[in-house]
């Protein structure tokens, strides 16, 4: 059955009446064919008839938004999966290297052979520092006493603690690059 559909066009304040055989509801975003082509705006309401009104144009098509939404929301727990896991390894690499000497030793010497910059010029730390790490999440750095608190920039109630030296260690080699 045809009904008529009141839309508010994007930007527009003023409905504009619509032919529509498709089953729509208050608020569904559909794509209507104008003097000026297709536009896009909401529905703010259907009715059999409306006083005074007579369209002389269609709803082309309601806006499926439900897996634009859903594919939003995988790739953001996508990526702050990819953060919490690239966090655990950097802390199983760091507890490793503490508790096994000999891991730590080799660390250091690797560090010395393969580091570009000069081993021997200490890195400055800030206080607080904005960094990416290789997988590209933004986290923030804070120092607390003789560490760093360091929080991920979309899930800021996910930290890690990490000593003064590991932050050296991470930057140094390459894992974070410091942005601020």
């Amino acid at each position: 059955m045809t009904k008529i559909a009141l839309v508010k066009h994007n930007g527009s304040q003023t409905p504009y009446a619509f032919y529509t055989d498709i089953e729509l509801n208050k608020n569904d975003l559909v794509v209507c064919d104008t003097q000026k082509g297709y536009e896009t705006g909401r529905v703010i309401k259907v009715a059999n008839s409306v006083q005074g009104v007579k369209p002389t144009r269609w709803i082309v098509s309601k806006v499926d938004t439900k897996k634009h939404v859903e594919r939003v929301e995988k790739e953001k727990r996508i990526s702050e999966l990819t953060q919490q896991i690239n966090f655990r390894k950097i802390e199983l690499n760091s507890l490793t290297s503490q508790h096994n000497k000999a891991i730590s030793i080799l660390i250091k010497e690797l560090d010395e052979l393969t580091n570009k910059n000069n081993t021997k010029k200490e890195i400055e730390l800030k206080d607080s520092f904005y960094f990416k790490n290789i997988a590209g999440g933004e986290f923030f750095a804070v120092k607390h006493n003789e560490e760093y608190v360091v929080k991920s920039a979309f899930s800021p109630s996910v930290f890690n603690y990490f000593t003064v030296n590991q932050v050296r260690y991470w930057i140094r080699n390459g894992h974070w690059k410091v942005i601020g």
